[in-house]
């Protein structure tokens, strides 16, 4: 019986794994393209506070973070006979949601540049693993033709966030390390 569940959860545990690497990934390239920037302060003298926008963060992530668990519990609502049909499905969305809730309880640290990124890491890989699941969830379901439409989608939704990354990357490896 262990066996037959560990079978069934391996796509999902595979796609938590791959987020988990991309969003490591992103963090330590980050880190290392302008260490001395990312690991300071934002400084509120240079007119450089970022609260209000970390705010806005934190309210989106707990919004997503309802959403999601509203998700959850309709899905093992929906499957509680079968419950082995959906656990991939469950996982990623388990794993988002903790994502979310991360990127809201990080909010009063982003003072802290390395936070600040953390904070937004959390909140779009969140909502990749929401993408994933449905993605997921369609494969797994058999629905091809909602996948096919979707997969679209998802394809446009992660080039937007290869560029988000790419302009990070030139934001923090461009700009001068603060002096103090």
């Amino acid at each position: 019986m262990l066996e037959l569940w560990v079978q069934i959860m391996i796509l999902g545990l595979e796609v938590i794994i791959g987020l988990f690497i991309w969003m490591c990934a992103e963090i330590i390239i980050l880190l290392f393209s302008n260490k001395k920037l990312v690991l300071s302060w934002f400084d509120k003298k240079e007119g450089e506070d970022i609260t209000p926008e970390s705010r806005v963060y934190n309210i989106r992530a707990l919004t997503l973070s309802g959403l999601t668990f509203a998700g959850i519990a309709l899905l093992i609502n929906a499957f509680s006979n079968n419950i082995q049909e959906a656990v991939d499905t469950i996982i990623i969305l388990v794993y988002s949601f903790g994502l979310f809730l991360c990127s809201y309880k990080i909010e009063v640290l982003t003072n802290y540049r390395l936070y600040w990124i953390i904070q937004e890491k959390n909140l779009n890989f969140g909502f990749l693993g929401l993408i994933s699941s449905l993605v997921v969830f369609f494969y797994i379901e058999g629905i091809t033709s909602i996948l096919a439409v979707f997969v679209i989608f998802v394809v446009v939704i992660i080039f937007i966030h290869l560029i988000e990354f790419k302009l990070d990357y030139d934001y923090y490896s461009k700009r001068p390390a603060p002096k103090k």
